[in-house]
């Protein structure tokens, strides 16, 4: 079990959800937002202080949902930041799982509603994900972080 009882943890929610492009060399998840300043001041004060062969990206099904936990511990920062948020399962996810093989690029976008279309503009900015890990439940309660993630989520769903 892998455990940083002296780290802190960072919580980061604030985000639609997210999104797949899977028919490039390398499949894409993408870190859906509303507004643009959120994507830039995520950027800016988080992600890009994250190494990508340290990022993790785990996904947990459960029934018709799944939870998404992304996570790195930045030496620049002094934390642990957790990227989480239940989702539900969707055709696309089906697919980004069957065909994932090892390596995930992972960029961020600004959902734009345009008149009964769903429309995204993508940013440059881009990380390359190594460890994406398929979890069950019982498997996730191996990684304390994604254990944390999980009670954390539990805790939202019923607060909602």
């Amino acid at each position: 079990m892998v455990s940083l009882p002296d780290t802190k943890i960072d919580w980061f929610d604030d985000f639609l959800g997210l999104g797949y492009h899977l028919y490039d060399v390398r499949p894409t998840v993408y870190l859906i937002f509303e507004g643009r300043r959120k994507i830039v001041n995520t950027w800016n004060k988080i992600l890009k202080y994250f190494p990508d062969d340290e990022m993790k990206m785990r996904f947990i099904e459960k029934d018709s949902t799944y939870d998404f936990i992304l996570y790195c511990q930045s030496r620049m920062l002094l934390t642990t930041w957790v990227f989480l948020k239940s989702l539900k399962i969707s055709e696309n996810y089906k697919k980004f799982k069957q065909d994932y093989e090892g390596v995930s690029l992972f960029k961020l976008a600004l959902y734009l509603p345009k008149k009964g279309r769903q429309q995204l503009e993508i940013f440059r900015y881009e990380k390359r994900i190594s460890d994406v890990r398929f979890l069950t439940e019982s498997e996730a309660e191996q990684d304390f972080i994604v254990s944390r993630s999980l009670q954390n989520l539990r805790r939202m769903t019923e607060n909602k």
